[in-house]
């Protein structure tokens, strides 16, 4: 997945059959972004994973650290070489 540059943050979740089904909006640097899609999502052992778009048009990289409950977010760098993983 490539460097591991990941912040804690805090994600605000629409829930459905099961608790933190889809994000809805997350903070970075201090900012509260919307999601305006999910490129992608998938699960790794301990961690469900969302890439998003954020209402700034960057895309990010959401995972949910499913049994301590916490989450982290990174910038995901695009095939145009806009964004890239940043740390703060």
């Amino acid at each position: 997945m490539g460097p591991e540059l990941w912040n804690r943050t805090v994600v605000s979740c629409l829930a459905g059959y099961r608790a933190d089904e889809r994000p809805i909006s997350f903070v970075t640097r201090e900012t509260k972004f919307m999601v305006r899609g999910i490129v992608k999502s998938w699960r790794e052992p301990n961690y469900s994973y969302f890439r998003i778009e954020a209402e700034d048009g960057r895309v990010y990289d959401l995972r949910r650290h499913e049994s301590e409950d916490y989450w982290e977010v990174r910038e995901y760098a695009t095939a145009s070489g806009r964004g890239g993983y940043r740390g703060r």
